[in-house]
């Protein structure tokens, strides 16, 4: 029998077993400090962008409007918010041999515009390891960022993920909050907007928000099957619960995570015209959904105070939770909601089941996601415009 070719010699036989490359990342490799190198860069096309409006209802003319991001100085319509968070929180070397879930999302910053035609790529560092308290599984913290083809960073945030069954090597690390919390980096996007807009029209709130107030928004939809391959494969993401049905199965296949929060947002955003700037406080992924699953949501005013470098504009702390297989609109409309459930620190799936068994049953096990974010829109004057 003849030897190959190319150099090296191996024995041959009747039989072959196959073998994986290893091209994921195993916690018995990762070390916190560790730099995730992710050699993947990807130009914006239009054709992802218009993948995107067609997922995602969106009403905010910075994303929507070439004209109207050009009058706040921008080249052209920015890429949406959460097409970036999506971006970013996609990694595509997670360990496929294993559960792996995505937890939540902090302090997630758009640093500088990002353009149709910009090539991007992915910047990681691993931060935190923990070993959960029942000893079997590993929460992984890591420090996402956007660069974009000058190697300046465009976008930011700290994602925490589940790996299934499996411990760290460094074992446990403290991921308690610090005693001082880390400065968000500072906003290219938010210094613009806040120079030029006082030549924008004053006439564009929808309505007045008010502390205290609960929004219900009328928008819920599921991503469908397809879709929510599509997103995960156009973004690289590579993880077999997002595709495998033979493996898990067609009804326990999952939506990453940047995908339901920006169906969340998607749901909020009519309601809450116009946002012209957002920051993600932190965001916390509670129950799994499975593309057939309808998401809607619902948000509370915490506090709105105008900006402290321009009274023409607003901050408003709000919080809005992703719920799934629920009409908002029309199920919660005479429903009163306890106030004492809304609060701008994280929240945990537990707890926050137990007070609803007691307050409001019909929505136990249904919230998806709780986040908090700063939104920046202009300050409204008494007029009203009516979206149609």
């Amino acid at each position: 029998m003849q030897r190959p070719r190319s150099g090296f010699s191996r024995p041959y036989g009747s039989t072959v077993r196959g073998e994986q490359l290893e091209l994921s990342l195993t916690l018995d490799k990762a070390s916190v400090g560790d730099h995730l190198e992710n050699p993947y860069e990807i130009t914006l096309t239009a054709g992802i962008r218009d993948a995107w409006h067609g997922c995602f209802y969106q009403h905010d003319r910075l994303y929507t409007s070439d004209i109207f991001a050009q009058k706040l100085g921008f080249k052209g319509m920015l890429l949406p918010f959460s097409f970036l968070l999506h971006t970013a929180s996609a990694v595509s070397h997670a360990d496929d041999t294993r559960r792996v879930l995505d937890l939540g999302f902090e302090q997630a910053v758009y640093e500088r515009p990002a353009y149709l035609g910009d090539t991007i790529r992915k910047d990681y560092h691993i931060q935190d390891l923990r070993t959960t308290s029942c000893g079997n599984h590993t929460i992984l913290k890591v420090k996402c960022a956007l660069l974009n083809q000058k190697n300046e960073r465009i976008f930011s945030m700290k994602k925490s993920m589940m790996f299934m069954g499996t411990t760290s090597k460094g074992g446990t690390r403290d991921m308690r909050k610090p005693k001082s919390k880390a400065k968000a980096p500072k906003s290219l996007v938010l210094k613009q907007i806040d120079q030029q807009s006082s030549i924008l029209n004053r006439s564009n709130a929808l309505a007045r928000l008010h502390d205290g107030q609960l929004i219900l928004h009328s928008l819920a939809r599921p991503i469908g099957t397809s879709m929510s391959m599509i997103l995960s494969t156009m973004f690289r993401m590579t993880h077999p619960s997002l595709f495998n049905t033979k493996r898990f199965g067609t009804d326990d296949i999952i939506v990453p995570g940047g995908v339901v929060l920006s169906q969340v947002h998607a749901c909020a955003t009519r309601g809450l015209y116009e946002i012209l700037y957002e920051e993600l406080e932190h965001a916390q992924l509670l129950n799994m959904v499975h593309p057939k699953d309808v998401v809607g949501g619902i948000s509370y005013v915490h506090s709105i105070e105008q900006m402290k470098s321009n009274p023409d504009l607003e901050v408003v702390t709000i919080q809005t939770w992703g719920i799934r297989d629920f009409d908002v609109a029309h199920e919660l409309s005479d429903v009163e909601l306890p106030v004492n459930l809304f609060s701008t620190e994280p929240l945990r799936r537990q707890p926050l089941d137990e007070e609803l068994r007691k307050s409001v049953p019909e929505l136990e096990g249904k919230i998806v996601s709780n986040c908090l974010r700063k939104l920046v829109r202009q300050s409204p004057r008494s007029e009203t415009m009516f979206l149609l």
